[in-house]
């Protein structure tokens, strides 16, 4: 269990200038990943700009950290990663992950089975620090290769459990979390990030949180943070910055918390917003 994050006060209501900003916040897939799923070129020269205002740049992701190795390179500039919805870092110099909260283990196992009890269908599969365990139900539903033949995970979870998934199929994600929620009450932080499928993370624990821990780190306030991002599990970050930005493929939901819509991805809205607020 871990305290609730503390959300920024929206005492801003325009763009700040570049000169008030220390840090920039991204999420990656749907946000900053533009075309064939690559970074575009203008969106890395804008990028490169951030150097010459002292700002650092953070990818924050839902990713594992064995997804997260590329991104520095692929952004094209030093890059400092918050993966797993901000329950881990992942330093990809050294390989290093650390690991900032789990979900209480009796709460795990008592969820996967209470869902299950209602859901006979449901898949689940969990993140347990560097270690990724599903069920086949989970991998057949999510249209991945079903190289296991675990049929039940609850008695494979351990103390180290940061993120549970779960598929109910034939529902999207907003569905489930509809579904899930009264039953979960409060014991994990449901989200998504517009999958088919769902993520419990330990209370309190969301991208705000992960980059919360960063910016007290940096002795940076939130009021000198522009995040971005596209689905929900953006949400809490784009509240927590002193600026929130949603691209225009976003979620409604992440929209609305957003003080303020750019392009889409594929159109290099970080890029646009960046460049902008540098003087073009």
């Amino acid at each position: 269990m871990v305290e609730n994050r503390t959300q920024s006060l929206r005492l801003v209501s325009s763009r700040p200038s570049i000169q008030q900003v220390a840090l920039v916040a991204t999420d990656f897939d749907g946000t900053l990943l533009g075309a064939d799923r690559e970074i575009s070129q203008r969106t890395k020269e804008v990028l490169r700009r951030l150097k010459e205002f002292d700002i650092e740049f953070v990818v924050v992701t839902g990713r594992p950290p064995r997804f997260c190795k590329s991104i520095p390179d692929q952004t094209g500039i030093p890059t400092t990663l918050v993966c797993a919805n901000g329950a881990v870092a992942y330093d990809p110099v050294g390989d290093i992950t650390t690991q900032f909260a789990t979900l209480d283990l009796s709460d795990a196992r008592a969820l996967l089975t209470e869902i299950r009890d209602v859901h006979p269908d449901a898949g689940f599969c969990a993140e347990m620090a560097d270690e990724f365990v599903a069920e086949r139900r989970w991998l057949r539903q999510a249209g991945r290769a079903t190289e296991t033949d675990i049929s039940d995970l609850i008695p494979l979870l351990d103390q180290r459990v940061h993120k549970l998934l779960v598929n109910l199929p034939d529902l999207s994600a907003d569905e489930t979390m509809t579904l899930l929620n009264p039953l979960v009450g409060g014991r994990a932080n449901v989200m998504h990030a517009g999958l088919p499928f769902v993520e419990l993370m330990p209370p309190g624990v969301d991208k705000a949180f992960g980059l919360k821990r960063l910016c007290d780190q940096r002795r940076i306030t939130p009021q000198q943070v522009v995040a971005f991002g596209d689905m929900p599990n953006d949400n809490a970050m784009l509240e927590f910055a002193g600026w929130g930005v949603a691209v225009a493929n976003a979620h409604p939901n992440t929209q609305g918390v957003a003080n303020e819509v750019t392009r889409s991805n594929l159109a290099d809205g970080v890029a646009k917003v960046l460049a902008e607020m540098m003087g073009g």
